[in-house]
């Protein structure tokens, strides 16, 4: 995405090249987006509960780095002036929780935060009395924009 931060001469997205800044790869969200790209998972745009958002990758800690450090505390800085959009995560509903398996800088800007809520593109039903603003499903034609692939 081209409008998301930069920290030096990376944007938040391609931070995961870094040596110590790559998390475990999550075979159920690869397979969710391909099958959210062919229509056969719906896309849903919630806001959810940040409390209910769970990392993947337990163990990853971009905070311990200090260009994912850097990172976090940007993207939370352009949240704090307004700029909502670049807490957008992308989740996928596992029982009541939504698992967060690629946005981590943005969960780790969140969380410093702490917002109540956090919008997330949801791949899959979002189901609960807590969510918010649910729309969807998304038309598959802008499924691949939201996926960062158009």
């Amino acid at each position: 995405m081209g409008d998301s931060p930069k920290f030096g001469s990376f944007r938040v997205e391609e931070l995961h090249v870094r040596p110590g800044l790559t998390p475990k790869t999550d075979e159920r969200m690869i397979d969710l987006m391909k099958k959210a790209l062919r229509g056969v998972v719906p896309v849903y745009f919630a806001s959810i509960p940040l409390a209910l958002c769970v990392p993947f990758d337990v163990d990853y800690r971009p905070d311990l780095d200090p260009v994912g450090a850097a990172a976090i505390a940007q993207v939370a800085a352009y949240a704090r002036k307004g700029n909502w959009r670049v807490l957008v995560m992308i989740v996928y509903p596992r029982g009541r929780w939504f698992v967060v398996s690629d946005d981590y800088i943005k969960l780790f800007a969140a969380l410093s935060g702490q917002p109540e809520y956090v919008p997330c593109w949801v791949l899959g039903k979002p189901e609960g009395d807590l969510l918010q603003q649910v729309q969807g499903p998304i038309a598959l034609e802008t499924v691949s924009r939201i996926l960062g692939l158009g």
